[in-house]
């Protein structure tokens, strides 16, 4: 991966954070992953229900190579709570010259093709837009409404990683493909940056549970704002861990107090070696495990950092002297060979 295909931004670890309420932002992800999937020739319960001019408008969106739209497609106030109505008011009430302003300052003065052309028809482009984004809301609002209990646990989830020093474990997980470096959250971007937000607050907008896109604005003064799906809670894991980590990572790092092999470990528990392999490498870029080789072995364990989270959510080891849990089922007839 080049140096320009992906964005660094430096951020302490007891950065401000604030977590919102933000239905909008869920529905411009999922025009957006609907555009997408259209232009590849697939099918999308919401984009199929669009007319051709609102797709056309949407798909500006997701031109391949570029990861950059006019800042009016974000909330107008990201730190706050907002309604896809107050939204999409604001759209709708853009002029022209409007469009024209906030493309010549996210482009300085020379947008792509792709937005050249939209700067053409500027208010048909916005019309189309708002009412694409309408259509969206009217499809999802029940879901929304339905997971309100889990916004609730995504917001006491974000809070309690953060008075544990876990924020950066959250930060990771707002991108499908993030990371934490050194302290620096990284993410795939066709037009990556590096921002040093060490002085930024960090505003988390939780996206519906499922939602395979992240959205993020980087350049609003003395914020950084992410947009992420909130994660499926697990009924079973009290302290949360499994929510922070996932559950396949949580039962990982529980049963990593000893050093196990990787051939081992992807037998005891179910998994395929290369699913194995990408859920330790997982842990590993958080530091919460560490490998080494060992002849012809991987070797792996928990770091103390790992224990660490495991003790600050309360969460003991797993056993290792029985069988630990499979997270694979075994086929009828036996375990495997």
């Amino acid at each position: 991966m080049n140096a320009g295909s992906v964005s660094r931004v430096h951020i302490r670890s007891d950065a401000a954070v604030r977590v919102t309420v933000d239905p909008y932002t869920s529905v411009l992800a999922l025009a957006c992953a609907a555009a997408a999937a259209r232009m590849r020739g697939g099918r999308s319960a919401v984009g199929d229900r669009w007319s051709g001019a609102e797709l056309h408008a949407v798909s500006r969106l997701v031109v391949p190579g570029s990861s950059v739209a006019p800042e009016a497609l974000t909330p107008a106030a990201p730190d706050r709570d907002t309604t896809v109505a107050d939204e999409l008011d604001r759209l709708r009430s853009m002029s022209a010259a409007d469009l024209h302003a906030d493309l010549d300052l996210t482009y300085a003065g020379d947008p792509p093709p792709h937005w050249s052309e939209v700067a053409g028809a500027a208010r048909r482009w916005i019309s189309d837009t708002a009412a694409a984004l309408e259509t969206v809301w009217r499809l999802v609002e029940p879901v929304w409404q339905a997971q309100d209990r889990r916004r609730g646990r995504e917001v006491e989830r974000v809070g309690t990683a953060a008075a544990r020093g876990a924020l950066d474990l959250v930060l990771a997980g707002a991108h499908p493909r993030g990371r934490i470096v050194d302290g620096v959250l990284e993410f795939p971007d066709p037009e990556g940056t590096d921002l040093d937000a060490s002085r930024h607050t960090v505003v988390l907008a939780p996206l519906l549970s499922g939602v395979d896109v992240s959205i993020s604005n980087l350049d609003r003064p003395g914020l950084v704002w992410l947009g992420y799906p909130a994660p499926v809670p697990n009924g079973e894991d009290e302290g949360g861990l499994a929510a922070l980590l996932t559950p396949v990572r949580a039962t990982l790092l529980r049963l990593l107090g000893t050093p196990w092999t990787m051939s081992r470990l992807a037998s005891a528990v179910g998994l395929a070696p290369a699913t194995a392999t990408h859920q330790i490498s997982a842990l590993v870029a958080d530091g919460l495990v560490s490998r080494r080789r060992e002849g012809r072995h991987t070797v792996v364990v928990r770091t103390e950092r790992g224990s660490g989270l495991l003790e600050l959510y309360g969460v003991p080891d797993l056993p290792t002297r029985a069988a630990p849990p499979r997270l694979v089922a075994p086929p009828r007839g036996g375990p495997p060979a």
